[in-house]
């Protein structure tokens, strides 16, 4: 038996979340998916499988680059990323490495969200502005949501906005996050760009001032990678989830027909 890390891809609109919830709420979630998939496939009893996950995502939100770890007994990796691809339903297994029975992977060396909003009725360069102003070191008490014993002071490396087809896209990068940061930083941005609060508003909350921005919708949040130092994720040659994308991309042209007819 081995233990593997895996870099995994989901669209949040399909899950409840990451985390394994009660039996009893029937939700639908990734970790309740990736074990479902791994009972089907492997031979690893289920008190041994051990999955852990580098970053949880709320209800809606996506994730391109998360990573779990499990124990497996496949020799063959490419095979393993195959055989979990082939009966998974909504999680795509990308990428794969062995790694040791310390490997922690809550402990990455840098993590990467994006943010999506339509450009409808906001000032870009009012909304760059704000988003400036997060950049940087400082105590993020007002712009997450409370987690006993966990210091808000932290660091982001950098926030980057582009435009794209009536999109505006946000970037961010930093060792880590807090739980609900960016959707609350984001709420900031929003409300700034749209001349709903101003730059001196956020400056204030910054620097401790109470209250907040809010929340913004988690659809528009997508975890997109996460790295660690000295661990490289091997992804095969061929695609092992070729046949999912194009049966997906045909059902999104479908829906996006139907929407830009009516």
């Amino acid at each position: 038996m081995r233990r593997v890390a895996v870099k995994i891809a989901y669209l949040g609109d399909e899950f409840n979340g990451s985390q394994i919830q009660p039996a009893e709420s029937n939700l639908r979630t990734v970790a309740g998916e990736i074990l479902s998939n791994l009972l089907l496939v492997d031979h690893v009893l289920p008190d041994r499988i051990d999955l852990k996950f580098a970053s949880r995502t709320d209800a809606g939100v996506s994730a391109l680059g998360n990573v779990v770890t499990f124990y497996t007994e496949f020799k063959d990796l490419g095979l393993l990323l195959r055989a979990l691809n082939s009966i998974s339903h909504g999680v795509y297994y990308t990428a794969v490495t062995e790694v040791s029975e310390t490997f922690n992977p809550r402990m990455a060396e840098k993590r990467f969200y994006r943010y999506i909003v339509p450009e409808h009725r906001i000032d870009f360069e009012k909304f760059c502005e704000a988003a400036k102003l997060f950049e940087g070191h400082h105590d993020f008490k007002r712009f997450a949501k409370n987690e006993t014993g966990k210091s808000t002071v932290m660091a982001i490396d950098y926030v980057k906005v582009t435009y794209q087809n009536g999109l505006i896209i946000t970037d961010f990068r930093a060792d880590y996050f807090l739980w609900n940061m960016i959707r609350r930083i984001m709420a900031a941005i929003i409300q700034v760009g749209k001349g709903m609060s101003s730059l001196d508003d956020v400056k204030a909350k910054l620097a401790g001032e109470d209250g907040t921005f809010g929340i913004a919708k988690p659809e528009g949040l997508t975890l997109l990678d996460v790295t660690y130092p000295d661990l490289e994720f091997w992804k095969p040659d061929f695609c092992p989830f070729e046949k999912r994308i194009r049966q997906d991309l045909y059902h999104d042209t479908v829906r996006t027909l139907f929407h830009t007819s009516l």
